[in-house]
């Protein structure tokens, strides 16, 4: 057979009859330069032919553009010295061939010749190419695969990960064909999208396997779902689909074709390998603009959070105002429905050991920021979740749909869908508060990127709470010195000459000062006798022996004690007496030491003590050092402080000789005792204890137990002018309640008192006997009782109230009589 010679004429006609081949030609052997300078000199030719001088000014503009900017502007990498394929095609084509081109979109591939399929697949792939929002790219997606298989209907779904990192199918796009064009909407499910776990459906196999499923009827497949087709009144026969590769190979997203058009309407091995090349691409271009849109996101978002740290930071003097002003700004980035801030504690109790100190709730819709009350916040049924997070430290999730439950519903009503808890941590990674988002708009889940972002702010929230807590800290700090100071400066510690005279003096026996009887009132002691009863309780209950106390020691921190008491008319040295002996009474007639350690019988005596040390009415007024270094805490912590400095004094410190295991949890007794006398808890403490003694045999092992056993007796001790006889119960009375009228007139701010002392006895005669019958019934009564149930041999406390509350209610009754 003999050889054609070659020609530059035959090689022409060949290459003119043969496009395709000289196309692949040019793109696989002539770097991309060289394709440049032909272009270039092709049109500087059509300009020097060219009459009319049409093309003179495009050829200027040519040959001002560089390199780069002749070509097309594609977000694909650069292989060498050339593009994509698609890229070098376009490139090279002639400008005449692109509205054709453009015309073969509205094709399917079996309508048209090979060259034109090819075209059609090298336009397709350019054109997802361009894309980087992963919306519109699925968009793109969707109608090319249409296009190419000739599908009635297509899906996507794309791979997410759960908080608990469970990868899932989330739908993105669902294109159904009109006579109009292709239209996309979302595939969604009650407002939110259809999620479908690994495994389960079709396309959830395809995801776990790697593996695509040709189904010539998907109704008689028993893996299909046909609950989409229920509720969308479709009916889908052929189905094919397959798995969305990245370039590491791993599933990324899954793609469904349905409903072949025309022919036998199944899908052909041609379709599937046309669906299979395409998706390769459709991979790449979506980790592309997933990749885009997740640094665009991070962009955006480290944007915003710098700005709301700035907020964070510029509010560091008070902690309410910065945690409102958080509040705001999480939802700024977050849109929910509702957030929440717990601000937390934890607590040395065994029983609770975390406790919510305060609670913010932002209600996005009117704004609206409010502090939630104790009994609300444990009505809440996301508020078990916060709890969780600040004992854990680590975040927590709710979701109702994913998670299969009902959702939670308040008792107001509110439905609770999803939540979102995250841990604030403070710079030594103690939890301080914990973030709550609930119910995220437009119905979805909190995705990862959500989790993400709250975790970031939180650490902030976190560094500026503390900073906040810390200035708070530094404020108490200089207004109790302030304090001190004036402590110091008013108060002298006791002489030594008054503690050596104390030492000396002779111990008295209880009996001589009745200290055993429940009729006892101060005012049958003189004043150095006060003093006395107090050593005389301290050696009856053989303190001094067993804890080793040093005389002297004893002696100077009951005469400091006395003077640390201030002159008012009830809260004063005599009240302190009267309280230590009450607690006596009970210890020792009431039995109640058999049930007691002796260190709680110590602290419980110190502590009734010191119950109300320096007292004074500054901390009910405004802008006063007490009230600024109080005002979030009952005054008793006043009195426990005072309590405490006194025992850091070597020679008033009544337990030195104590172990160091034996002074910390004696030093937390006495503490615990000192706050238990502030009866704004008293009634769940009350309540508490009522659940106790109410069982058959009361089990006084349990610590907590004997922590609200030891409450009730600081209380019963505090108030126990009330079971005292009657002549005596008046006058203390009507003291405290002047005490009461000049703290309610002068303590207020621009109160003024009134120096006659009429408007006193005007209140005296007609609301004192209904006060003190209302405070009997709420508070005396109800604690004597139960103790008399626990202690039998302290029912004479009861019988003794009682009877007061008759004589009080008698007088309530005359008063209303004289009112009318």
């Amino acid at each position: 057979m003999s050889k054609k010679k070659l020609t530059k004429d035959w090689v022409g006609n060949y290459l003119k009859n043969n496009p395709s081949f000289l196309t692949d030609f040019v793109v696989k052997n002539v770097p991309l330069t060289m394709l440049l300078e032909w272009r270039k000199d092709k049109e500087t030719r059509k300009s020097n032919v060219a009459k009319d001088g049409v093309f003179s000014g495009a050829v200027k503009s040519i040959q001002k553009m560089s390199k780069s900017q002749a070509l097309p502007d594609l977000a694909v990498a650069e292989v060498g010295q050339r593009k994509t394929i698609s890229d070098l095609k376009e490139f090279i084509e002639d400008p005449e061939k692109k509205e054709s081109r453009q015309l073969q979109r509205k094709k399917t591939m079996g309508e048209l010749t090979g060259p034109q399929q090819e075209d059609l697949f090298f336009e397709l792939i350019l054109d997802i190419a361009h894309e980087l929002a992963v919306d519109a790219l699925c968009n793109k997606i969707l109608s090319n695969v249409a296009m190419l298989t000739g599908s009635d209907r297509c899906s996507l779904f794309l791979v997410r990960v759960s908080g608990k990192g469970q990868q899932f199918l989330e739908s993105k796009l669902f294109e159904s064909s009109d006579p109009a064009g292709r239209i996309c909407t979302p595939m969604q499910e009650g407002g939110i999208s259809v999620q479908i776990p690994f495994g389960k459906g079709i396309a959830g196999l395809v995801a776990q396997t790697k593996k695509p499923v040709n189904v010539v009827d998907a109704h008689k497949d028993e893996r299909f779902n046909t609950e989409i087709d229920r509720k969308t009144g479709y009916r889908t026969k052929s189905l094919l689909t397959m798995p969305v590769f990245n370039f590491e190979g791993s599933v990324i997203g899954v793609a469904q074709i349905m409903n072949k058009q025309g022919g036998d309407e199944v899908f052909s091995k041609q379709d599937e390998w046309i669906f299979e090349k395409f998706l390769v691409f459709c991979g790449i271009s979506l980790t592309n603009a997933e990749l885009f849109g997740l640094s665009l996101s991070e962009f955006k978002m480290n944007k915003l959070l710098l700005v709301l740290t700035k907020g964070i930071f510029a509010e560091q003097t008070k902690l309410d105002s910065l945690t409102r002003r958080i509040m705001l700004d999480i939802h700024s980035i977050i849109s929910c429905d509702r957030c929440i801030m717990y601000l937390v504690n934890f607590t040395a109790s065994v029983e609770q050991d975390v406790e919510i100190t305060k609670a913010y709730d932002l209600t996005v819709s009117d704004k609206t920021i409010l502090n939630p009350s104790d009994d609300a916040l444990k009505k809440f049924p996301a508020t078990n979740f916060a709890l969780q997070v600040a004992r854990t430290g680590e975040s927590h999730e709710f979701d109702a749909k994913n998670q299969e439950v009902e959702p939670l519903v308040s008792d107001t009503g509110y439905e609770i869908r999803s939540v979102m808890s995250m841990p604030v941590l403070d710079t030594h990674k103690h939890v301080v508060g914990v973030v709550q988002l609930i119910n995220k708009f437009n119905n979805e889940a909190f995705n990862p990127s959500d989790i993400k972002t709250i975790a970031t702010f939180a650490l902030f929230c976190g560094l500026g709470i503390y900073n906040c807590r810390l200035y708070e800290s530094m404020v108490k700090m200089i207004a109790r010195q302030k304090v001190n100071l004036d402590v110091l400066s008013y108060y002298a510690a006791a002489s030594d000459s008054e503690t050596s005279d104390l030492v000396s003096s002779t111990v008295l026996k209880s009996q001589k000062l009745k200290l055993t009887a429940l009729d006892f009132f101060d005012s049958s002691l003189s004043d150095s006798e006060t003093a006395k009863a107090i050593i005389t309780i301290f050696t009856e209950l053989n303190f001094i022996e067993h804890f080793r106390i040093q005389t002297d020691i004893l002696c100077r921190w009951i005469l400091s004690v006395k003077k640390n008491y201030r002159p008012y008319p009830y809260h004063n040295w005599r009240h302190a007496v009267n309280v230590v002996q009450m607690m006596f009474y009970c210890i020792t007639v009431g039995d109640v030491k058999s049930v007691l350690s002796e260190l709680e019988k110590f602290a419980l005596i110190v502590a009734s003590v010191c119950h109300d040390l320096d007292y004074r009415p500054e901390i009910f007024r405004i802008k006063q050092p007490l009230q600024m270094l109080y005002s979030l805490q009952s005054v008793e912590h006043h009195y426990a402080d005072q309590c405490i400095m006194l025992l850091n004094h070597e020679k008033t410190n009544v337990f030195h000789s104590l172990g160091t295991d034996e002074y910390r949890v004696v030093l937390e007794l006495l503490e615990s005792c000192i706050l238990s006398a502030d009866l704004t808890d008293f009634t769940k403490n009350i309540k508490s204890f009522q659940d106790i003694v109410s069982k058959e045999k009361v089990n006084w092992t349990v610590d907590y137990n004997r922590r609200l056993l030891r409450s009730m007796l600081m209380a019963g001790s505090d108030v126990c002018i009330t079971c005292k006889p009657w002549s005596t119960q008046v006058k203390v009375v009507q003291a405290i309640f002047t005490d009461y009228c000049r703290l309610t007139e002068e303590g207020r701010p621009g109160g003024k008192p009134d120096k006659s002392g009429a408007s006193v006895q005007k209140r005296m005669r007609t609301e004192l006997p209904k006060m003190q019958v209302a405070f009997l019934d709420a508070v005396c009564l109800p604690l004597y009782l139960l103790l008399s149930n626990a202690f039998p041999l302290l029912k004479p406390t009861h019988d003794a109230c009682l009877a007061n509350r008759s004589q009080w209610k008698k007088h309530a009754e005359e008063a209303q009589r004289s009112a009318k």
